[in-house]
């Protein structure tokens, strides 16, 4: 099969591997600055934007149109038409699988064959997205997306080589249930997932990608089908076929919905039997196709348990204001509005410049697995910097300018001076006044070292010193936090922590997150 003299499975090749490389582009540039010629002109979450199954189930779990989303209408007007080109021209992931494919093929390991029997897996995992969304409750499954996936696993790799500070992987200040391994299991799926791959091809494409089985939904009457006339019935095009969706006792028969429109079939037939060609929708069960029969019970076994489970999957451990520790992005949705539409995908802890932004673990609910934590120990929020709000595809962070940054508070610090080095050691400190970024913390005037230095922007002496007051006077020393002006951003706390032996005296909290600060912008 050819397209103006090339072999259309060439064509493929071409596109597929073009747009890997767009991917893997627009992820290396989703860091700060975001100022790259590329993150300035192709939204740095595009791959993210055009997945229908993102599209769907936010637009539905939030019951409003969502403009950032809209492309996914599209990819799914093509896959009406075409049938599943997204997944052998466009995923990603899809092109991951076919390179490896490439490299296992080079050592000689045969991975093509039969799908396992729980390949319909897939359209159950769908079945419970889809329940959980209808009410609103967007669950963590959807990041199986591969899309999603995929991206995560990007972001957990290639998150440090964007940060000048560090090039290792940070486990996160998760004290609670398996920190350490929320972070790494993302990567652990992937590693496993790949491993499975030499044993089956495309294992995820087949049993378990639930955008793989919305788009086989959408393309059982698909317009582009397979025609087999003059079949010698070799076999050569099953044993090919990288989704096992050629039937293996008689080549002429496939499977539409599980077919990817690779044109691997095309090529690798010896008498070019086998040729994509318009047809009639309507005719989705011939002798041309077969549809996936799905068993009744576990179907609607699996939709009943979704439903039941869509209750607990909206209990919280917290939400903030009464979770303190629960800091969200700057600019972020309401609580529920924001669990509603993120997605997992871990771009804006991609894009942050400290890598304060961390996947959250079970600390804080089912519901919250994955979703972006601030963690002010670790890192700070970086002043003049709303990479993550330009990286997140749903506005599950709402886009704003930096200048608007400081507009609505994403938490609030608290003071604790029985933990402060100035009032329990009479030590000259002040290192919180002079990291705050917004001038929040008010402090009274003391004793201060060296006071022909210059002194900094607010009028506290340089930092560094930890000089013990003399007998009799009193250093500079914070006093509050002013609940007006303070952004939460965490830098008085780190900078704390970096000093104070035990609980820091300054901590940042979510208390007040969303509330407009008296910040002139």
């Amino acid at each position: 099969m050819a397209l103006l003299g090339v072999p259309t499975r060439r064509i493929r090749i071409v596109v597929q591997s073009s747009l890997f490389l767009l991917w893997a582009t627009l992820i290396y540039c989703t860091h700060y600055p975001m100022q790259t010629w590329v993150a300035q002109h192709i939204p740095v979450s595009l791959f993210l934007r055009i997945d229908p199954l993102v599209a769907t189930v936010i637009m539905g779990g939030m019951r409003v149109g969502v403009t950032i989303l809209l492309l996914g209408l599209v990819t799914l007007g093509v896959s009406l038409l075409l049938g599943r080109v997204f997944c052998g021209w466009v995923c990603p992931f899809g092109a991951i699988f076919d390179f490896y494919s490439w490299i296992v093929k080079k050592f000689g390991v045969r991975h093509h064959g039969p799908s396992p029997w729980w390949f319909r897996f897939k359209y159950y995992l769908l079945a419970a997205i889809l329940v959980f969304a209808i009410f609103g409750s967007v669950s963590p499954l959807i990041g199986l997306d591969p899309v999603v996936f995929i991206t995560r696993v990007a972001a957990a790799v290639l998150q440090p080589f964007g940060r000048a500070e560090t090039v290792t992987w940070a486990v996160g200040d998760r004290p609670h249930f398996m920190g350490a391994f929320i972070d790494f299991s993302t990567l652990a799926i992937f590693l496993a997932v790949m491993s499975y791959t030499t044993r089956v091809s495309r294992i995820w494409c087949r049993a378990i990608c639930p955008l793989g089985a919305y788009l086989a939904t959408l393309s059982r009457h698909s317009v582009l089908r397979r025609h087999t006339e003059q079949c010698v019935h070799c076999n050569i095009c099953s044993a090919s076929c990288p989704t096992g969706a050629i039937n293996f006792e008689n080549a002429e028969i496939y499977t539409e919905s599980e077919c990817i429109k690779c044109f691997i079939c095309s090529e690798e037939c010896p008498v070019d039997a086998n040729f994509f060609a318009p047809r009639n929708p309507l005719r989705a069960n011939d002798n041309h196709g077969s549809v996936v029969e799905l068993d009744r019970r576990a179907f609607l076994g699996t939709s009943a348990a979704a439903l039941v489970a869509v209750p607990f999957m909206r209990i919280e451990s917290g939400v903030p204001g009464s979770s303190k520790k629960l800091i969200r992005p700057p600019m972020s949705r309401e609580e529920s509005d924001f669990l509603s539409s993120c997605i997992r995908c871990g771009e804006c802890m991609k894009a942050c410049p400290t890598g304060t932004l961390k996947p959250a673990g079970l600390e804080h609910g089912l519901r919250s697995l994955w979703t972006p934590v601030m963690t002010p120990l670790e890192a700070p929020c970086k002043e003049g910097c709303n990479a993550c709000s330009q990286a997140c595809p749903t506005d599950a962070i709402n886009k704003y300018p930096v200048e608007k940054k400081y507009a609505f508070k994403a938490g609030t610090a608290v003071f604790n001076p029985s933990n402060c080095i100035s009032y329990t050691e009479g030590k000259f400190c002040s290192e919180c006044v002079r990291v705050c970024p917004v001038d929040a913390i008010s402090f009274k005037k003391g004793w201060e070292p060296n006071p022909t230095a210059p002194k900094h922007k607010w009028g506290v002496g340089p930092s560094g010193s930890e000089e013990i007051a003399p007998t009799g006077s009193t250093p500079t020393r914070p006093i509050h936090v002013k609940f007006d002006v303070c952004v939460g951003c965490g830098a008085c706390e780190n900078s704390c922590n970096q000093i104070v032996f035990g609980q820091p005296a300054m901590t940042t909290t979510s208390q007040g997150r969303a509330v407009p600060t008296s910040i002139k912008t």
